[in-house]
């Protein structure tokens, strides 16, 4: 199975794979590095930058750190054949720069050479700390349905740094807080409809990738994803 790990810069997404690497030590579990501009902190079986790295593509191009990563990507998809591999589990690391996979049509290419290759799960890592109010829980969510829609691929929302700080958010919760009033509010309310329409239904998945708490619960999810008999909720 491939497991692609999107999320913004700061999220821990390669602490994620590093550790989550070692809780499968178990199984034949693989790392892929798909960032351009930045070096794995983690053993990679695979590396884009040993084909291309974002600080030669500005020079060699006289570009900036933006329209370098996106020659990078349209670089990168020339060798995306050398960045497929097959194991039990297979991360693939994605840049912080989340708008390369979801908005670039390099990146998206990427993205589906990946699923096509083998079946694949998204995991948008996301921190806690910006989903504590039920505005900001929401708007997660509806970028996890953005990014299952852009991308074609099954995408659950993993709540990291929740060793650092926790929140205990439903989606009918939040709806009941909604109901207080507002412009805002109504606006929300519509929105948690486009998360249920749009989005597979599933536990809250929170983490530490730091301490490598709360893997089972990835590890179950990631399987459940593709089988009917699990309990996404």
């Amino acid at each position: 199975m491939n497991v692609l790990v999107i999320g913004p810069a700061g999220s821990g997404k390669s602490t994620f794979v590093k550790s989550f690497l070692d809780y499968l030590s178990d199984y034949d579990a693989k790392a892929v590095n798909l960032d351009p501009a930045s070096d794995p902190i983690y053993e990679a079986q695979a590396d884009v930058r040993n084909f291309v790295k974002t600080e030669e593509v500005m020079k060699e191009y006289g570009l900036g750190i933006n329209g370098a990563l996106i020659k990078s990507m349209e670089l990168a998809l020339e060798h995306v054949e050398d960045l497929l591999l097959k194991g039990d589990y297979v991360l693939y690391d994605t840049p912080g720069q989340m708008e390369l996979f979801l908005y670039l049509k390099a990146g998206m290419e990427v993205a589906r050479r990946i699923a096509e290759h083998d079946t694949t799960v998204a995991l948008f890592v996301v921190d806690s700390e910006i989903a504590m109010s039920p505005e900001n829980y929401v708007s997660i969510l509806a970028q996890n349905a953005v990014i299952a829609l852009r991308t074609g691929i099954p995408t659950v929302t993993v709540f990291n740094k929740c060793d650092v700080v926790d929140f205990n958010l439903t989606l009918s919760e939040v709806r009941a807080k909604l109901r207080e009033g507002g412009v805002l509010a109504e606006l929300m309310e519509k929105l948690v409809d486009f998360v249920e329409e749009t989005t597979v239904r599933y536990r809250t998945i929170k983490i530490s990738a730091l301490k490598g708490e709360g893997f089972d619960d990835v590890l179950s999810i990631i399987n459940e994803v593709f089988c009917s008999c699990g309990d996404l909720s």
